[in-house]
């Protein structure tokens, strides 16, 4: 895990450990300890086969999580055949949209049969909020959120690498989300 931590640091990706066997942050602070930094890493995972997490807006990233099936149906207007889980309804927004889906981008399979795009983060600052989701089942990793990087393993399999590529520069489609302002309410449970 210490070889896939430094490959995502020599990437400009800052990682920080997560427990082994899990997709929890083994330290606190996480988003602030993570680090391109290859002698913090090297001790860090010298002492442990600690999974690695990516802190994707620090990095310089933007990640389309695209969640699995679970056993539940769509919601409307997401209810029609053929579509059962965060793929199928990014393709049919893109299809809404005439845009393309994102094949080229850096791509993470998750152990549940989900995947993970990732895009370059658009120039401007990170959002001060996390980006609400985008659909059923089709949500954005950026600010005040990680993801485990491929080779990591979780109890239910491993995160592996679909497609090795340099992240596409974010579509104008996803950076409208990120700069939609999310009205504010209570604290979130």
């Amino acid at each position: 895990m210490k070889a896939v931590a430094l490959a995502a640091a020599e990437r400009g990706w800052r990682v920080f450990p997560l427990r082994p066997g899990t997709t929890e942050p083994a330290v606190r602070d996480w988003a602030e300890r993570a680090t391109t930094d290859a002698r913090r890493i090297e001790l860090c995972w010298d002492t442990g086969p600690y999974n690695v997490g990516l802190a994707p807006c620090a990095s310089g990233l933007v990640v389309l999580d695209l969640l699995p099936a679970r056993g539940e149906q769509p919601p409307q207007p997401y209810r029609l055949p053929g579509v059962h889980d965060g793929s199928d309804v990014l393709a049919m927004l893109l299809e809404e949209h005439q845009q393309r889906m994102p094949v080229t981008t850096y791509t993470v399979r998750t152990p549940g049969g989900g995947q993970q795009l990732y895009f370059q983060r658009p120039a401007r600052r990170c959002p001060t909020q996390p980006p609400r989701p985008l659909a059923w089942h089709v949500e954005v990793r950026c600010t005040r959120s990680y993801v485990p990087v491929a080779g990591s393993i979780a109890a239910e399999g491993a995160y592996t690498l679909l497609h090795d590529a340099v992240p596409e520069p974010c579509p104008p489609w996803l950076a409208g989300h990120l700069s939609a302002t999310r009205p504010r309410r209570g604290r979130r449970a």
